[in-house]
């Protein structure tokens, strides 16, 4: 099943530019873990980054060397406009990551965990409110993300042939200001022109950014292997969401966003995202007395627009 990590060890990151992987990167450097970054370019690379290219098949092997634990979070960013092209990227991304991280390991005969980033997507844009957590049964997949998610896992999953322990980390709606869908949508509803979305029914999975990167911390000291549902125990719907961040911000949330007017901004990203309906409970953090600093939207929003520090 793996063994506990403890302090100075050495976690190997992707994906370290990113929201999530700059704050994981601060958070454990404070702890005294020793920190490799994988870097896109070889040019003017610091001590602690090591070259790599997904596309090209490349890393410096002397990334993998005596690492403890690697913790994939790269890819292509979701929140574009699809096309044939943007799809490729986004899906071919992270096979070609994932499977060069795993490719390394087995070739360097590494026993290294493996936390490697996926999303609430993988249940499907159309779950409604699903009380089953990880123990959901998937049996096909339903829409774009939802292919991602399955092929992503699948590429992360034969690490655990060479007797790896393996973490698929099923992250919902990452709550942060400076980054991620709250930082898009906060300009419009600070003027008042927020409102729901679609219906209003969807169900969001959502966590705060803090407690995300202590759920990475958890799943890199535990000994879990298989899916775990990166998220707040408490799924909100999107009419409750807008509500709480209107009250919050002391602004009125009149101006819907119609399912027609989605469509028109985002095309199929938006029926997948904003549109999406995915209430998944986080059944392994929950049964394992994981505590979350925000478990209610209302705390988050209140903790990310510093309104209680």
């Amino acid at each position: 099943m793996g063994r506990l990590i403890s302090m100075n060890k050495t976690i190997l990151i992707s994906g370290s530019s990113g929201m999530i992987g700059k704050a994981l990167c601060i958070k454990l450097e404070a702890e005294g873990f020793e920190i490799r970054k994988l870097k896109r370019s070889s040019v003017q690379l610091n001590t602690n980054e090591y070259y790599w290219d997904p596309e090209k098949g490349e890393i410096d092997a002397l990334a993998l060397d005596a690492v403890d634990c690697v913790v994939h979070l790269a890819g292509e960013p979701i929140a574009q406009r699809w096309n044939s092209k943007s799809k490729k990227a986004i899906l071919e991304s992270r096979i070609s990551s994932t499977r060069l991280l795993v490719e390394s390991l087995k070739l360097a005969e590494s026993k290294a965990d493996f936390i490697s980033s996926s999303g609430i997507n993988f249940y499907g844009a159309k779950v409604g409110l699903n009380k089953e957590g990880e123990n959901a049964v998937i049996n096909h997949t339903d829409g774009f993300l939802s292919e991602v998610c399955h092929k992503w896992e699948a590429e992360a999953k034969s690490l655990l042939d060479s007797g790896n322990r393996v973490v698929l980390l099923r992250t919902g709606v990452v709550l942060n200001r400076n980054g991620g869908a709250l930082a898009r949508m906060l300009p419009a509803f600070k003027l008042g022109l927020g409102g729901l979305i679609g219906s209003g029914e969807q169900w969001m999975s959502w966590i705060e950014l803090e407690d995300l990167i202590q759920v990475i911390l958890w799943s890199m000291h535990s000994v879990h292997s298989g899916p775990l549902n990166a998220v707040a125990p408490n799924p909100t719907k999107n009419k409750d969401f807008v509500k709480t961040l209107g009250r919050i911000l002391k602004r009125p949330t009149i101006l819907p966003m119609p399912e027609f007017l989605v469509n028109m901004l985002f095309g199929t990203m938006g029926k997948e995202t904003v549109l999406a309906d995915i209430g998944i409970e986080p059944h392994v953090l929950r049964n394992s007395e994981f505590q979350w600093t925000c478990p209610t939207v209302e705390s988050a929003l209140n903790k990310t627009l510093n309104h209680v520090r």
